[in-house]
């Protein structure tokens, strides 16, 4: 994998992203624009519009250096994580039009296990490199960062990552409001998730996430909701929870202005209902692993009351701003 280019300005929510999410999607690529809204008061859901022309995407939601860990001081190379992140890019662009497609055209027994299961690695992966949620990243995957890779062409970049030249890391820490030591911590976490796990030619990443898909002990639940006009939030932490109950996961992602996907896991344990004999349980956990693993998929359109619960918990949960392709977000 190629670690060292020119880029800069790096995005930890990707331009192709915000491009879903843009005022004007049909102008060129550098000429697009999206809505800036600054929080105000959260418990309020009160928001204020920034420029009423809009942000520029290509200066959206990054910094400079962000990920870099190795910036040559002669010239303008650094080594950073550009070419990882872009492969999953593309596979967002990929997997959102083609989801969206299915569920528009109104595709009968349509099978989207594939983009489902692809656009959850690429969103979990804009949460791990998601500057505001650095400590809570660190709490979920810090445990990678015990390990060390195997081969010697990741241990030479390994060891970049250690003792490379930053000079804007004293910068970012203090914006961001973390110590070196948490910084250079995120840096070797995100390097770990690109290293090949052992299963098959998965990185940790992907090994994550697809061993979440076959957990025979968790229901896994999706949502998609569309809509006819473009009033969805995108959270500068890249995602919002829709749930908070012992056994279950759930997370929220901005698809593009007029969808969002919904996830939920549940320990079968969870759902069952109260009392439910323990043995019973386990037999049903046995009975689970010899049928073919399924997703419960889910999909509505101009459904008002969900997009105004998920625009409420983009707002409460994002770190300070909000973006979306109009002046007027859905806010119930």
């Amino acid at each position: 994998m190629k670690w060292q280019n020119e880029t800069y300005r790096q995005h930890f929510i990707p331009q192709v992203e915000q491009r879903f999410n843009a005022i004007n999607p049909q102008a060129s690529i550098k000429k697009q624009r999206i809505y800036l809204f600054k929080i105000i008061n959260r418990e309020a859901l009160k928001l204020r519009l920034l420029n009423h022309k809009g942000q520029p995407i290509s200066n959206a939601l990054a910094y400079h250096d962000l990920f870099s860990f190795d910036v040559d001081k002669n010239t303008n190379i650094r080594s950073n994580f550009e070419d990882a992140f872009n492969f999953y890019e593309s596979s967002i662009k990929t997997q959102t039009e083609s989801l969206i497609h299915k569920l528009t055209a109104g595709q009968k027994d349509m099978n989207v296990n594939d983009e489902i299961v692809n656009l959850f690695i690429a969103k979990l992966l804009n949460y791990t490199r998601n500057p505001f949620s650095i400590h809570k990243v660190l709490n979920t995957f810090g445990v990678l960062t015990n390990y060390v890779p195997a081969t010697s062409e990741h241990q030479m970049t390994f060891e970049r990552i250690l003792n490379g030249r930053k000079p804007h890391q004293a910068r970012l820490c203090q914006e961001l409001g973390i110590t070196d030591a948490e910084y250079e911590k995120w840096l070797r976490m995100l390097f770990m998730l690109f290293i090949p796990s052992g299963d098959g030619e998965l990185n940790m990443l992907e090994s994550i996430v697809k061993g979440s898909f076959i957990n025979f002990e968790q229901e896994i639940t999706v949502l998609i909701s569309l809509y006819t006009e473009a009033r969805c939030l995108l959270s500068d932490r890249s995602f919002s929870t829709n749930i908070r109950r012992s056994g279950m996961d759930g997370f929220d992602f901005n698809l593009s202005s007029h969808a969002f996907i919904r996830y939920l896991f549940a320990d079968i344990d969870a759902v069952a209902p109260p009392n439910t004999p323990p043995e019973y349980l386990e037999h049903l956990k046995n009975e689970r692993k010899k049928l073919p693993r399924s997703i419960q998929l889910h999909y509505c359109v101009d459904n008002m009351e969900l997009l105004g619960g998920f625009n409420r918990n983009v707002i409460y949960q994002s770190y300070r701003h909000v973006y979306c392709a109009s002046k007027s977000p859905f806010i119930l």
